[in-house]
């Protein structure tokens, strides 16, 4: 078992299913982390933006973002199958959509 973890920061809209579904959510990205990077496991932390603080084209927003931070170098395809599985995690939870979901990848130095 190593002691490198990965760290996910989720900014959600306060009042949505990805606020009441936020434990569900936790758990999965740790088990989500874990089967890329076996022996490994994650930590979350929330935002949750209250109501009318954040819009998209005008209206309230119903995005979620969910930056994820690494301590691994990887290949863009390594990098891609992560954030896909983040992606369909969360649309799969929370029953939104695609473009409602904003996936970033940081990768620090281990050391």
């Amino acid at each position: 078992m190593t002691d490198m973890k990965g760290h996910f920061s989720c900014v959600i809209q306060e009042g949505s299913v990805a606020e009441s579904s936020s434990a569900r959510l936790a758990g999965d990205l740790d088990v989500l982390h874990g089967r890329h990077y076996p022996g490994e496991n994650a930590t979350v932390s929330w935002r949750v933006v209250p109501t009318g603080w954040m819009f998209t084209e005008g209206q309230q927003s119903t995005s979620s973002i969910i930056a994820c931070v690494i301590t691994h170098e990887t290949t863009l395809e390594q990098r891609e199958r992560y954030m896909r599985d983040v992606c369909d995690l969360w649309t799969d939870v929370t029953g939104c959509t695609d473009h409602e979901v904003v996936v970033a990848v940081t990768e620090i130095d281990p050391g």
